[in-house]
């Protein structure tokens, strides 16, 4: 493929820490064991920002918290650091140390996904945001000094789950604020339900139902809006002058492969687009008939379900991984299970990797993955998600004060967030877009994977291609 030979020139980065976690990441997915251990201490200093990521933690520690958490709204957390800086003091930047005070009446918000039906796009965002809400009781001072609780609701399979759980927290006045996961089925029903009464973090976006609320922040980007900085990458890094895009229908996907396949037209790279039945067993037959044994770069716009089988078709084709651009939703535990390593592929990510210890905000991170004995999930990407989304939402909660929780205080403080955003992309511009007023990212930077010798940084944050419009 045209462009090759500029991997000999890129920065490398080998994250040991993969090689070291391979037995770890292993491990099943999806628990939800409430009683790990401690949370780790994210006490760690905050780095000034840099156009590199810094070898070492910044010698100069950051300002402590104040010791009772305010109750009074406050116009920024403590020891925040600057919007295009690395997060690494994760107690400073919600806002609060020490444990919350447990006889407090809890501070509640809803949290709803998609799961245990036909289509399931993440269960581990669900983890994610159990380890947050767990070290923030734990080491951040809950909210005010109040524990913050979770309530979940979960859609199997229909819009009328989707509306029962809008309805629910609509209807429960202790909710002040719902965190999602990402929603096929059932989004525009929840929110029709919700009716604006609660604001909503979310955190990746599958269903456009998402972006067009008023009351809600997608942090890390609709999907249409992630991917189509693949065409920018395929061009200026790569220099690919063909591409083959492979979905499956009804699956969740249709939007994102939308969006990737215009962006790579907006650059003008012909781009050959084969759907394929959601349950098909084996998908050698879509790359034929899309021509992926000839294009320069084959694009998979898949859940974490099909990530085996499309490994496998390539492989039984002949197509050498490191054609392959792909999302980081194959750099999960099941992967590891069905291949005994991930593919050698590129890899696409709208926000940290989780298993590059050269980025500052992801040792402080992992810390507290393993002290609550959560390894197995320090790869994951969904779990990164869902961690950051409570982490933030609690940003705000304690910046408007929880004496002073209301909907109308709350969205105040999602709609004045400029960043800096927990383990996200160094940009960030909620309501950059028109028709997508809740996206706040379109930004997306790239790996490649090297086996043995780990992962080294492909291309850093870029933007979709100018001109480039979603569908």
């Amino acid at each position: 493929m045209a462009g090759r030979s500029t991997r000999g020139r890129r920065s490398r980065t080998l994250l040991l820490a993969i090689l070291v976690s391979f037995g770890l990441l292993a491990a099943s997915c999806g628990s939800d064991d409430e009683s790990s251990d401690t949370a780790a201490d994210a006490g760690d200093t905050t780095e000034e920002p840099a156009e590199e990521p810094a070898a070492e933690p910044a010698e100069e520690p950051a300002e402590e918290p104040a010791e009772e958490p305010a109750a009074e709204p406050a116009e920024e957390p403590a020891a925040a650091p600057e919007a295009e800086g690395k997060i690494t003091d994760f107690a400073a930047y919600v806002g609060g140390e020490g444990a919350a005070d447990a006889s407090l009446d809890p501070v509640k918000i809803g949290y709803i996904n998609q799961q245990g039906g036909a289509i399931v796009v993440t269960d581990t965002n669900d983890d994610g945001v159990e380890i947050a809400v767990k070290y923030i009781n734990e080491k951040a001072g809950g909210i005010g000094g109040h524990p913050l609780e979770v309530v979940t609701c979960f859609i199997a399979n229909t819009e009328e789950e989707g509306q029962q759980c809008g309805q629910q927290f609509a209807n429960d006045d202790d909710i002040v604020a719902v965190i999602t996961g990402p929603t096929v089925t059932g989004t525009e029903s929840f929110y029709a339900a919700l009716g604006g009464e609660k604001p909503v973090a979310a955190g990746v976006s599958v269903n456009p139902a998402d972006l067009v609320q008023d009351n809600a922040a997608v942090l890390f980007g609709g999907a249409a809006y992630i991917l189509a900085p693949y065409a920018t990458f395929a061009s200026e890094t790569l220099g690919v002058e063909s591409a083959v895009l492979l979905y499956p229908e009804g699956a969740g996907q249709d939007d994102a492969a939308a969006g990737q396949s215009s962006a790579f037209e907006t650059v003008g790279i012909p781009i050959e687009v084969v759907s394929y039945p959601a349950t098909a067993p084996d998908l050698t037959v879509p790359l034929l008939a899309a021509g992926a044994e000839d294009a320069d770069i084959v694009m998979p716009v898949i859940n974490t379900a099909d990530c085996v089988k499309f490994a496998e078709a390539t492989r039984q084709l002949g197509i050498p991984d490191d054609k392959v651009l792909a999302s980081p939703v194959c750099l999960t535990p099941s992967t590891i299970e069905g291949l005994g390593d991930f593919p050698q592929w590129i890899y696409a990510v709208a926000s940290s990797l989780s298993i590059d210890p050269t980025d500052p905000s992801v040792p402080p991170y992992t810390d507290i993955l393993v002290e609550q004995g959560q390894d197995q999930f320090i790869g994951d990407p969904w779990v990164l998600v869902g961690f950051s989304q409570a982490m933030t939402l609690a940003r705000w909660l304690n910046a408007a004060g929880v004496d002073n929780l209301s909907s109308e205080t709350i969205t105040a403080e999602m709609k004045g967030f400029v960043g800096p955003l927990i383990l996200g992309s160094p940009v960030l511009d909620c309501g950059k877009y028109p028709e997508a007023p809740a996206a706040c990212n379109d930004n997306t930077q790239f790996y490649q994977y090297f086996g043995p010798d780990g992962f080294e940084q492909a291309g850093g944050f870029v933007g979709p291609p100018e001109g480039w419009e979603a569908p």
